[in-house]
């Protein structure tokens, strides 16, 4: 077999692993959400509009995204209008908050601030 024949092989044996493989490799997965990009340590994390009001999913996510015993900020948008999602963020995902989250092990805190307009039954929000 010659050398082309040998490339073409493993080129084609291995793509397939490596598309799927491209996508996880900062946790991501473009089905479930999209992290926007970021700014020092704030992740702006875009999700399904289906999934805005489901706050295990959302925990999920965190556990997903965040390391573990680092300080991690994240916030949760939907992006119904189909904005590009790039920083700066367009103002219709703006519009469009679901959570807040800030972890800090320096303050030994966790805190989820969850945004009004999804209507959950907690005792505060934003």
């Amino acid at each position: 077999m010659n050398f082309t024949k040998i490339l073409f092989t493993v080129f084609f044996a291995t793509y397939p692993l490596l598309v799927t493989n491209a996508g996880l490799a900062n946790g991501n997965s473009t089905d479930d959400f999209n992290v926007a990009g970021s700014m020092g340590l704030m992740k702006f994390v875009i999700i399904p509009t289906e999934k805005q009001g489901d706050i295990e999913f959302h925990r999920k996510l965190v556990k997903r995204i965040c390391d573990e015993g680092e300080t991690c900020f994240l916030n949760f948008f939907t992006n119904s209008k189909n904005a590009p999602e790039k920083l700066p963020l367009d103002d219709r995902i703006l519009a469009e908050p679901t959570l807040m989250y800030k972890y800090s092990p320096k303050h030994r805190n966790e805190i989820e601030d969850w945004s009004c307009r999804l209507k959950l039954a907690i005792k505060s929000c934003f």
